[in-house]
């Protein structure tokens, strides 16, 4: 906490020198508490949600909770015909959730945040056959939920787009689609930011995420402005090349702007990666609100100063 509340003096000093509104860590604390992080991941990662597979109804469930959700927090469909943006995987029908913060100007540029909310489903071969995916993904669906919800309150320079995807775990497919769909429709694309697997502390320490793809942009130190140490480079990170195993790369490969992955899943701090014990029981709750709360922050005060990052050579 103490990390977290260091943001405060800052963010009034920087409200004090803004001619509009910017969230600020005291207001974050109010709008993302403990409890509401601990109530979405529940249910995101309940096994009512039958591990969030669009082949057993399962994905259907989560993304009618996502949009109750935006509809109760002002958050609009993106797409003229809905949240739903659809698309066909394996001959059937399929679709990521995506909204927008206020009204769409295709002469303004576009961040887009993100996370995947598909899971594995259910093994009926295993003991415990259905296969939750608490920290994949369900915290960082929770994370995008609660980072929209308090953005969506203020008036931004730039076009927001909250995506939740599916298919991710059928090869980044919901990603695919929509950067290509978003590249088609002339969104000007200005960074990429997801979320994934946040819900276990790092190695490192509390309050913190590493990003995939650290050495392609300055992300990390743009955002580090804001929040000092708050993501980290991991080295396993470049070792699994996890930036193209993400649903962050189908926009880098699309646009060729910064476009990354936040993670606390560093290897050695969770066993349960593709399991069926990732269950919410083993979630350490209070830090995944810690980290939430500073991503909305430290992305709000990019946003308000129109701090970009840019690709390295």
């Amino acid at each position: 906490m103490k990390i977290f509340f260091q943001f405060l003096s800052f963010s009034l000093l920087i409200m004090q020198c803004a001619s509009v509104k910017t969230p600020t860590a005291e207001t974050i604390t109010k709008l993302q508490s403990v409890e509401e992080t601990s109530d979405i991941l529940f249910t995101l990662a309940s096994d009512d949600m039958k591990g969030r597979d669009m082949l057993n109804g399962g994905y259907d469930m989560a993304a009618d909770y996502v949009k109750t959700y935006f509809k109760s927090h002002g958050i609009a469909p993106f797409l003229s015909s809905g949240y739903d943006d659809n698309f066909i995987l394996n001959e059937m029908s399929a679709y990521n959730i995506v909204g927008r913060l206020g009204k769409y100007d295709p002469k303004k540029p576009t961040v887009l945040i993100g996370a995947h909310l598909d899971h594995i489903g259910i093994n009926t071969g295993s003991t415990d056959s259905i296969y939750n995916g608490a920290n994949d993904n369900a915290s960082g669906s929770t994370a995008v939920l609660q980072i929209a919800k308090v953005l969506s309150k203020y008036k931004w320079d730039q076009n927001i787009i909250i995506a939740l995807f599916a298919a991710e775990e059928k090869g980044l497919l919901g990603a695919k689609h929509l950067a290509e769909k978003l590249k088609e429709d002339g969104v000007e694309l200005q960074m990429m930011i997801n979320f994934e697997m946040i819900g276990k502390t790092l190695t490192t320490g509390a309050n913190q995420v590493y990003m995939t793809g650290f050495k392609l942009s300055d992300f990390s130190d743009k955002i580090n402005q804001f929040a000092p140490n708050f993501v980290t480079f991991l080295p396993e990170a470049e070792g699994y090349n996890l930036f193209k195993r993400s649903d962050n790369y189908a926009f880098y490969e699309t646009f060729k702007v910064p476009c990354h992955t936040l993670s606390s899943f560093d290897f050695k701090n969770y066993e349960y990666y593709h399991k069926a014990e990732d269950e919410f029981e083993k979630m350490d709750i209070a830090n995944m609100n810690q980290i939430i709360r500073t991503a909305t922050f430290a992305i709000g005060q990019m946003l308000r100063t129109k701090t970009t990052a840019t690709m390295r050579d």
